[in-house]
């Protein structure tokens, strides 16, 4: 599965000059770090950013004997950046990013915002469906903060082989929760699985349908609009 990610962000410059600052900051031959842009539009910029790690590996053999290995290894994250919508899309992202939206801030002379999403999945997922003309259901639902008692939380997984939002809406009966994560699976043609996280994050099959992608980002852009 591929992993998505959204972030608000508030571009102070346009996506051109952006990519124009970004080309300043490439990878090269040599480089620790830098970008490597794909795709520009006047709209969105789709590229990644690549930090080159060096490090010596030591391992011992059966009789005690110390091997060193000098390793390079590059990480690498792929991102959208957009005018539009959140503003930064991050795709299979490892786990600090901390780095790439330092350089990101840089290129736009620290007048970039960036902030966490916090969505209503189980209406994100009824946005996709919608979008899609897809009818799915949702087959396994993660609760948080699950008010038990005064001081007592709990978190839940609730999963079936067929839809468990009426059950769930049934177990939390008016207490205080919070829904987590959703997975959604579309049947028929559009076959595929999604699982959308409230953190604005969302794992795709990698045979998912091509519309899949662009309707889970249009479903996110309605429900930003209207939080």
């Amino acid at each position: 599965m591929k992993r998505y990610r959204w972030l608000n962000a508030k571009w102070p410059i346009s996506m051109r000059l952006l990519a124009k600052r970004l080309k300043t900051k490439s990878f090269e031959e040599g480089s620790t770090e830098g970008f490597v842009i794909d795709r520009v539009r006047d709209d969105y910029i789709e590229a990644r950013f690549v930090e080159r790690v060096e490090y010596d590996d030591t391992v011992t053999d059966p009789f005690g004997k110390e091997l060193s290995f000098h390793r390079v290894e590059y990480k690498q994250c792929e991102f959208r950046a957009s005018a539009e919508g959140p503003g930064l899309e991050l795709i299979d992202a490892p786990r600090a990013v901390q780095a790439m939206i330092s350089r990101l801030a840089e290129a736009t002379d620290f007048g970039l915002a960036i902030s966490p999403i916090s969505i209503n999945v189980v209406a994100w997922a009824k946005g996709v469906q919608r979008i899609l003309n897809a009818d799915g259901f949702v087959d396994s639902l993660q609760i948080g903060s699950l008010e038990l008692a005064p001081g007592v939380e709990a978190k839940i997984l609730v999963r079936s082989s067929k839809d468990v939002l009426g059950a769930s809406n049934r177990l939390v009966d008016g207490k205080k929760h919070v829904i987590e994560k959703v997975q959604l699976k579309l049947p028929a043609a559009r076959k595929t699985v999604l699982v959308l996280a409230r953190n604005g994050t969302v794992r795709i099959d990698a045979d998912a349908p091509d519309d899949a992608l662009p309707s889970v980002r249009a479903a996110l852009l309605e429900q930003l609009s209207v939080a």
